[in-house]
């Protein structure tokens, strides 16, 4: 067997990995899904859904034709999750097993999805004297602001003023 060189002493260069070297462990994430005031009957007739985006800042869920935009919420405890037993169809005989337990839970709310040109299409059309208000997101009236005008005091009303004072430190000694 010939001896391999190496450009850094104490090390050794490997011809094959063993079982342990080769297994790579992988982990599971769970988090619940929190759909709000989304309606019941849409989230019991949706058979099929699309996730998108789940590891990135917001992530977006479609159920039906009904698209949702989510954020990351980590929670304050734990949340256990369960999934039913083998009898889950007979009531009496009913169980339940533990699955999981997750901190992380993604809040999702309805958004409606503009193509571009339809949204390039809306700014060109809103006139120049409204604009959109980013805390609230409604469209209003641009707040001019009001032009500050410097006050200027009458030369004798100045001179009276001055003698007031003078009279009024005359008067506290």
């Amino acid at each position: 067997m010939s001896e391999y060189s190496s450009l850094c002493p104490g090390y050794k260069q490997v011809q094959a990995f063993g079982p342990d070297d080769e297994y790579d462990e992988e982990e599971t994430t769970y988090v619940t899904l929190d759909l709000g005031s989304a309606d019941s009957m849409l989230i019991s007739s949706s058979s099929q859904y699309r996730l998108i985006g789940l590891d990135t800042p917001t992530p977006f869920l479609q159920l039906s034709g009904t698209v949702f935009k989510g954020r990351h919420d980590s929670l304050l405890g734990t949340e256990l999750l369960f999934t039913d037993g083998k009898d889950a169809g007979d009531w009496s005989k009913r169980s339940i097993t533990h699955v999981a337990n997750t901190e992380q839970r993604i809040a999702f709310k309805e958004v409606q999805l503009k193509p571009k040109s339809v949204a390039r299409a809306d700014e060109k059309r809103m006139p120049h004297n409204v604009e959109l208000d980013r805390i609230t997101g409604k469209i209003g009236p641009v707040q001019q602001p009001t032009p500050r005008t410097r006050r200027e005091k009458k030369k004798g009303a100045a001179a009276e003023e001055s003698v007031d004072s003078e009279k009024q430190m005359n008067t506290d000694s």
